[in-house]
């Protein structure tokens, strides 16, 4: 074949397929919404998510968004007009709204508004086969979910793949009912999800979350022409169980002719004991972060977090401190345990009169002993803790450190109630610890590793018994992270460095250690437990002189890299292995926690954030096997999450359980608490309660004297 008859086949060729994808295109176009052919619009980026109406034929002058796929009518649109030009109506809104743009320019919004009022778009067709659709005035806009999944639809560039978009008829004559038979009553108070529907079409999954707080009635779907679908329960929230024709799922086909019936039975598991004090996002799409959870001398037991309408860490914008408190004190939890959610840290974004104020996070919490009183300890101000530079500072990028504020909360025995005092700013009374001699900042940016803080329950210079925290720190001048530990006499209005600052990065107690926690060991000796995957780094200050606070730190070791455990061999229990303190790639926060001779350390276990999991391993009563090493060996290990799980503090409740207060799908990541009955664990264990005489070690001040939980 010579040339030109090939260039001939080739353009005879083009023009066909043009025509035959037009043909195609044509069909999707009417006269009018009765007489249209109905279709689905979904992301060609972000699978699974569509565009929706929002309130039906009420829906005037409300935004037009995007969100997961639920097959639903408010799904189903309709292209009125032609190719040169058409409006946009939807199903569920009727023939008298169609969409309506604010503007022709980027940023404009999307609305159902009066039919006559809409704006006039068109389709073009993408090499993969999606669509952008935008004003016919404008074309190189298109609508977008802008601001990222799930958002409200707006204009956007059309060169960019969140504005393409997939248009697929859809099979009215042939709807998937899903009937509900729910059993809500008897449940936690604080447990309104209830679990997921998923959806799955032509290999694409949708999750609906179902709610106790939203009206639980049957709906209608409609998939697209000759999908293949599947129907199964996604993740089910603690404290229900759900079913689909009792079974998990309804095995993957396409709809009969006449369509289908499933029923989604819904009912209270009242074994499950985990409560969500907070759900990630809330109703206004904003998540919560960063658990921490204390035990007030009184009984009290105080749950605080991040609350970040930001959307981020600090630095990003405002986050706020929220609490939650119950009186049960680990004896009877039950649906009505946890207090109303109170803000006790507002941060006030980037109208912030001053740079500190604009936002508080990462709580570090800890619990007086003998006071009902609590201290808060918060990273705060508009610096990622990345680019502190304390020290540092230029004409050009002046000094801004990540800040540091402090708040207390303390009971009032008039009223009977907890009352918070406003956050004060701290920042320039912790960065002077970490100069040398010379004047040398050695740290440039650093925040309090989120959690429980420690209190000794032997060592008390002055009215209080001295308090540990542990920091993360950047190195000034390089991005170098590490730590160290502080100390407090007073109760957090003075700070001290615990051992020697040193002379550089590697003098550190934990040079390359990630976010930090601390807690004391038996003979007074501090344990520093610091984020790394695969494991921690550990290192103990070992004391020489206990008022003054002398002593020095063994060195970090990674408990993955110890050879052995020195018990494996010898170990009978069938129900837990004993092992390093090794576990899955991921480096997240976890805590450590002493209750007298068992020690604890929470942290997730996958190579992803999951499987949150308490290990736990006795304590000789040897200080000399009080070594990073000694102490990365011996462990068991209690799941506590069986899905995505990340960050995790832990107290000792009244009753000697531990409550566990972790993040945890859905979301990312909702604020779940669970208590965990220590007996069970562990069996018969001896720790410490009531304060009485003076400490045999120091000689001053009170301890605390032995008892069996039995």
């Amino acid at each position: 074949m010579n040339s030109i008859k090939r260039l001939a086949l080739t353009l005879l060729t083009a023009a066909a397929t043009a025509t035959m994808a037009f043909a195609q295109e044509s069909t999707l176009f009417s006269a009018s919404p009765a007489k249209g052919t109905p279709v689905q619009i979904s992301s060609n980026r972000d699978k699974g998510y569509v565009i929706k109406s929002n309130g039906g034929p009420r829906a005037a002058e409300m935004p037009v968004a995007s969100g997961m796929a639920s097959y639903t009518a408010d799904e189903v649109w309709y292209l009125v007009g032609d190719a040169d030009g058409f409006k946009l109506y939807n199903h569920e809104s009727g023939d008298k709204l169609a969409l309506k743009l604010g503007n022709l320019s980027s940023g404009a919004e999307a609305t159902m508004a009066a039919a006559k009022e809409a704006t006039t778009l068109v389709l073009n067709k993408q090499e993969d086969g999606s669509f952008t659709i935008s004003p016919k005035e404008n074309p190189e806009l298109s609508f977008n979910m802008f601001g990222g999944a799930g958002r409200d639809i707006k204009l956007y560039s059309s060169q960019d793949n969140g504005g393409h978009w997939n248009i697929r008829p859809i099979d009215m004559s042939k709807p998937l009912r899903i009937k509900f038979n729910a059993q809500l009553e008897g449940g936690f108070d604080t447990n309104t999800r209830i679990g997921e529907i998923a959806i799955t079409v032509d290999g694409t999954r949708s999750n609906t979350m179902l709610s106790k707080e939203d009206a639980i009635e049957a709906s209608v779907c409609y998939l697209p022409k000759g999908a293949k679908f599947s129907i199964a329960t996604g993740l089910v929230c603690h404290g229900w169980k759900m079913d689909i024709n009792g079974g998990k799922e309804i095995a993957q086909q396409t709809l009969p002719d006449k369509g289908m019936e499933v029923t989604v039975n819904i009912d209270v598991d009242k074994n499950n004991r985990y409560q969500y004090l907070f759900y990630s996002p809330d109703k206004n799409g904003v998540p919560y972060r960063i658990p921490a959870i204390v035990t007030a001398a009184n009984g009290y037991v105080f749950a605080i977090n991040d609350y970040r309408p930001c959307g981020n860490d600090i630095g990003f914008g405002e986050v706020d401190l929220v609490m939650r408190h119950s009186t049960k004190g680990g004896e009877d939890w039950d649906g009505h345990s946890w207090s109303e959610p109170v803000k006790i840290a507002d941060g006030l974004g980037k109208d912030a009169p001053e740079i500190w104020q604009t936002g508080f996070g990462d709580p570090a919490v800890v619990a007086d002993r003998e006071r009902n009183e609590i201290l808060v300890m918060s990273v705060c101000g508009n610096r990622v803790c990345w680019n502190g530079n304390y020290g540092a500072g230029t004409a050009d990028n002046p000094e801004n450190p990540n800040r540091m504020a402090r708040l207390r909360i303390k009971f009032n025995e008039t009223t009977q109630e907890w009352e918070a005092s406003k956050p004060e700013e701290i920042t320039y009374e912790m960065y002077p610890l970490f100069k040398d001699k010379d004047g040398k900042a050695h740290v440039g940016s650093m925040f309090i590793g989120a959690g429980r803080m420690a209190q000794s329950s032997m060592i008390k210079v002055g009215d209080y018994y001295r308090i540990y925290c542990a920091v993360w720190a950047v190195e000034t001048g390089s991005y170098r992270h590490h730590n160290y530990v502080l100390y407090s006499d007073d109760f957090g209005d003075t700070w001290n460095l615990l051992g020697e600052l040193g002379k550089d990065f590697n003098d550190s107690p934990a040079p390359y250690g990630n976010e930090p926690k601390c807690e004391e060991l038996p003979d007074g000796s501090v344990l520093l437990s610091s984020r790394k995957g695969y494991g921690r780094y550990f290192n103990v200050f070992h004391y020489s002189n206990f008022e003054r606070a002398e002593g020095y730190w063994d060195g970090a070791v990674a408990t993955d890299k110890v050879e052995g455990s020195f018990l494996a061999d010898k170990s009978t229990d069938e129900k837990f292995k004993i092992q390093n303190l090794k576990f899955g790639s991921n480096d997240t926060n976890g805590e450590v926690l002493r209750i007298g001779h068992m020690l604890f350390q929470s942290v997730p276990t996958g190579d992803k954030r999951s499987d949150v999991a308490i290990f736990f391993r006795e304590l000789s009563t040897d200080p000399a096997t009080y070594t990073p090493t000694e102490l990365s060996r011996g462990w068991k290990k209690l799941r506590i999450s069986d899905r995505g799980s990340a960050y995790s503090s832990m107290c000792i409740l009244p009753n000697g359980d531990i409550g566990i207060y972790y993040e945890e799908e859905p979301g990312g990541y909702s604020m779940v608490y669970v208590p965990i009955n220590v007996y069970r664990l562990v069996g018969p264990i001896v720790y410490t309660s009531k304060l009485v005489d003076k400490c045999p070690t120091c000689k001053r001040g009170k301890y605390e004297r032995i008892v069996t939980v039995e």
